[in-house]
């Protein structure tokens, strides 16, 4: 039986140890560039499932990462920054890892077999929910087991592997290759692997914040500011979007209690936080379309 494409040798890696340190870290850093660009195939399938995350919280349901090792790192990653991001409740998001959350930084290699802990940790799916589910090799039991769990529920799944074919694939409701080519380091998915599945996840969760109504012209327009570098990014993407000064803006954003969307609202016209928040509700929380009722009257 062949070797799956991640545990197969890459062509360059050949007496990689009796190399010089530069010539090394070039072969790394193709390596790097050959899979991101291997994502670009799977932009398709990309585009349905940040279609399904978008819908999944529309609808009152979660988002679901589920993986193991590094996978796993690359789904926490991913679900943490949405809330800051895009002002979604962290609530909606749920990480599922193979041997839990606590004790991060202790591998837990064996826990990805774990079939019986993916049922403990998969319960409460509903339809509503999109559950994504990533392994390299495509066939991690424990991914496995959630999808399969998911799929039970009436939940949309997602499925996200760098081999073919793969259990993932099959199972999933959208399933999406990421193609990488073999590693530099064979079976070391880390690499190659793990940048194609952050580069996927990023695009996912970046286009559903994009279509929930959450960015205009690039900008973060329902980010939670927490901090000083927040407030004051809040406050120049409210003087941005208004063409606005900085005393407005700040003036305006402590009138919205911190809501960006609504004080650019009420920068642009709407009389109170009332009406700025009535404004996105009638625009399903789209600012460019509330704005838009601003502007005609």
């Amino acid at each position: 039986m062949s070797a799956t494409q991640t545990e197969k040798t890459h062509p360059r890696a050949h007496g990689i140890d009796q190399r010089q340190d530069g010539k090394i870290l070039s072969i790394l850093h193709d390596g790097q560039v050959e899979a991101v660009q291997s994502v670009a195939s799977a932009i398709p399938d990309l585009a349905l499932g940040a279609d399904a995350m978008t819908k999944a919280l529309r609808a009152g349901g979660n988002i679901v990462y589920a993986a193991a090792g590094s996978s796993g790192l690359m789904g926490l990653a991913d679900g943490l920054e949405i809330p800051p991001t895009f002002g979604v409740a962290n609530s909606r998001i749920r990480i599922l890892r193979a041997g839990g959350l606590e004790d991060m930084a202790v591998p837990k290699g064996s826990a990805e077999d774990d079939a019986d802990a993916a049922i403990a940790d998969a319960k409460g799916f509903t339809a509503d929910d999109c559950v994504i589910c990533l392994a390299a090799s495509g066939n991690t039991p424990y991914a496995v087991a959630i999808i399969e769990i998911a799929n039970d529920a009436g939940a949309t799944t997602v499925g996200i592997s760098n081999n073919k074919p793969a259990k993932l694939l099959e199972l999933a409701d959208i399933p999406i290759h990421l193609p990488t080519p073999p590693e530099v380091i064979a079976g070391s998915t880390r690499l190659g692997a793990g940048s194609a599945q952050k580069i996927a996840l990023n695009m996912m969760s970046t286009l559903m914040g994009i279509k929930l109504g959450h960015v205009v012209d690039g900008l973060m327009v329902n980010l939670v500011a927490n901090n000083t570098k927040l407030f004051h990014r809040a406050e120049n993407i409210v003087m941005q979007i208004t063409g606005c000064d900085r005393t407005e803006a700040a003036g305006n954003l402590a009138a919205a209690e911190g809501g960006v969307k609504e004080a650019i609202l009420i920068t642009s016209g709407a009389t109170d936080l009332g009406q700025a928040r009535e404004l996105l509700d009638s625009a399903g929380q789209n600012l460019r379309d509330a704005l838009s009722r601003v502007n005609a009257g």
